[in-house]
């Protein structure tokens, strides 16, 4: 191999981890910016030191169940016949992610994509690998929709809309296994478990600043589901960084009937900045991971 070309392809690495290392830095300036945003935005006087503590407890569970999220790509790269360190795909996923707070919704994908072409990965396969992770996670969102039935239609049962809810899951899972493969099941599982997380987090943090009346336990059953629903939205939304205000939105909407509006509000703007600062958690997290060497199945 010529001198000339060994030099070409050094500076395209260097460029492509300066694109992907670029990307992840401007998304903690954005993060900074929102935090101040979420922080003056939360009617915070009135919360205890308990309260307090449950946020902080609730962040560092955020910012570790996107390891989910991390592995879960590392399968569905695995589909594509890209086998990689588990600890590879958490530190380029976790580098990547803050990103998603740039406006655009796509410069962690780009990120990432940089990251691992630096890294010597198939840029086509790894691009795929990116589209089906959204279009997996897409599916297993809409699986909850089905909680929220009884609150458009009273009529329903709120057990039926439970049942319809896990059967569609194992349909789900079951179709993706048969038609995908294993490790694409495997990784809608893991995103699934990530989204079931995210909602009973929201859920004790609406339950902690309940002030006046105790939430019902069969209301448990709506927040979970709004709170999958409301995810997903602020997903597939164009131009809404990290879903902001879109997934705000739909949970009022969704929950307003049933939630002091207060209540409502504000659990919102905790929830918020829980994911952001457990994003901030799995970013230096993710950062603290040895590089190593390209290895093949971890």
């Amino acid at each position: 191999m010529s001198s000339a070309l060994k030099f070409n392809k050094s500076t395209i690495k260097i460029a492509l981890n300066c694109v992907g290392s670029g990307l992840a830095i401007i998304g903690v300036i954005f993060v900074v910016v929102r935090l101040h945003s979420y922080w003056q935005k939360a009617h915070i006087q009135s919360l205890p030191l308990s309260s307090w503590i449950l946020i902080a407890l609730m962040a560092i569970c955020y910012g570790m169940i996107n390891l989910l999220l991390a592995v879960a790509w590392k399968n569905i790269l695995l589909h594509f016949d890209i086998s990689v360190k588990k600890k590879w795909a958490i530190k380029t996923y976790g580098i990547s992610q803050l990103a998603k707070y740039i406006p655009g919704n796509i410069f962690h994908i780009a990120g990432r994509q940089a990251i691992a072409m630096a890294s010597g990965y198939p840029s086509k396969g790894v691009l795929k690998s990116s589209l089906y992770e959204l279009i997996l996670i897409a599916i297993a969102g809409a699986t909850s929709i089905f909680l929220i039935i009884p609150i458009v239609f009273p009529s329903i049962p709120q057990i039926v809309g439970i049942i319809i809810t896990a059967l569609s899951i194992i349909t789900t899972f079951t179709v993706i296994k048969l038609l995908l493969s294993r490790a694409m099941s495997y990784a809608f599982l893991l995103q699934l478990l990530f989204l079931s997380i995210s909602s009973i987090i929201f859920t004790f943090i609406l339950t902690e600043i309940s002030f006046k009346d105790r939430i019902q336990f069969s209301y448990y059953v709506y927040i979970f589901g709004a709170y999958t629903i409301a995810w997903l939205a602020g997903l597939v939304t164009p131009g809404a960084p990290a879903g902001v205000g879109i997934r705000e939105l739909v949970i009022v909407f969704c929950l307003q009937s049933i939630i002091p509006e207060s209540e409502l509000l504000l659990a919102v703007v905790l929830g918020r900045f829980v994911t952001v600062i457990g994003d901030v958690i799995f970013y230096f997290y993710a950062f603290t991971l040895s590089n190593g060497k390209r290895d093949k199945k971890s």
